[in-house]
């Protein structure tokens, strides 16, 4: 998990966010969009409050702010394949 973090961290661009969220997918991560937030979430933030920055800033990079937008994320990025 940290290594995602630290790859994203290295490259703060769609490429790198796309990569991050892949990460987070293979370490079992559940990824789902909040209608209240309007934003990527982690299941994790509920008690990893560290994790919620970089969540904001990977929808901002991603340009998430709609459900709608997170299925073409999931569909362009292939997110569903884990």
């Amino acid at each position: 998990m940290k290594e995602c973090i630290e790859h994203f961290e290295n490259e703060r661009n769609e490429e790198g966010a796309a990569e991050a969220l892949r990460c987070f997918k293979e370490y079992g991560e559940d990824i789902y969009f909040d209608d209240e937030e309007k934003r990527l979430v982690l299941a994790r933030e509920v008690w990893d409050k560290e994790i919620t920055n970089i969540m904001k800033e990977i929808s901002e990079i991603l340009n998430v702010r709609t459900r709608e937008d997170f299925i073409k994320l999931k569909e362009k990025y292939n997110l569903t394949m884990y």
